[in-house]
């Protein structure tokens, strides 16, 4: 008989129930669902979440910077080789992500920027959001990708000598949560895909084109092959490392995760 492999992605999704359910079952997501969401509540919305597109973007680069591939070919495919394939279809998909945004809000007349102040860079000017315009769980995010890097240095120095495997988790839980959140909200619905949309206080645009996008499978699909890439290397990780090294690690995981799903539960906004 052989034993089922740890996994440690189903380890953090059942650690912190009450936390991901907030994280993933926000009046916000339910308004989204029935309807109710007004313009300009979804348009800062969007916007926030436009900026996070950015962060993901920075933090994506600064991850592939640091991966080491293998000089020699392996006999199987290296997770490290894994994980850059996914980054780059990662980039490639927010960047779809980012046009899909603009081109649904300009559809539907809903405004996406943030009051942009205007300054001076060099010979050209540019839109820039001052920190007390962005949503909380934009800030929250972005501290959070920003420190992946310091977070990878740590981690090479530990007995358990994955870097870049706590900062991976990072992408797959915002992509989870991600996933889950828009999947409860189609389950929400109760006309899903009808005709009654078009008398949304949006215009349809959250059930006619973001719903079905972020709870498709293409996007289940993409979420897990990050998911596996992940709860391979960190078996294979721990089952050279030993018991100990596996406490202390799933410990410090388990924190960052946590942090997470409070930057993910303070990211959808309040609802008068």
């Amino acid at each position: 008989m052989t034993t089922a492999q740890w996994s440690l992605t189903e380890h953090l999704l059942s650690s912190s129930p009450d936390e991901y359910k907030a994280a993933t079952q926000a009046p916000f997501l339910l308004a989204a669902a029935e309807g109710r969401l007004p313009k300009d509540v979804l348009g800062k919305w969007l916007a926030n979440d436009r900026l996070y597109i950015h962060a993901y973007i920075r933090a994506a680069g600064q991850m592939l910077a640091t991966i080491d591939l293998p000089q020699i070919v392996p006999a199987a495919e290296a997770s490290e080789t894994q994980l850059v394939d996914w980054l780059i279809e990662a980039l490639a998909a927010v960047r779809r992500e980012e046009r899909l945004f603009i081109d649904v809000a300009s559809r539907y007349g809903i405004d996406v920027d943030l009051n942009p102040q205007k300054v001076e860079d060099k010979s050209t000017e540019r839109g820039v959001v001052s920190a007390k315009d962005k949503g909380l769980g934009l800030v929250l995010i972005e501290d959070l990708f920003r420190s992946l890097h310091t977070s990878s240095k740590m981690a090479a120095s530990s007995p358990l000598s994955l870097p870049w495997l706590e900062g991976a988790v990072m992408f797959w839980g915002t992509e989870r949560c991600y996933l889950d959140a828009w999947s409860w909200a189609k389950s929400q619905q109760s006309f899903p895909g009808s005709q009654s949309d078009r008398e949304d206080a949006d215009g349809g645009a959250m059930r006619r084109e973001f719903i079905p996008n972020w709870s498709s499978y293409e996007f289940a699909r993409f979420v897990g092959k990050l998911g596996s890439i992940i709860d391979h290397a960190a078996s294979q990780m721990i089952e050279k490392s030993g018991q100990q090294a596996k406490e202390e690690f799933v410990k410090r995981v388990e924190g960052k995760w946590k942090s997470l799903l409070a930057a993910e539960a303070a990211f959808w906004p309040a609802l008068d």
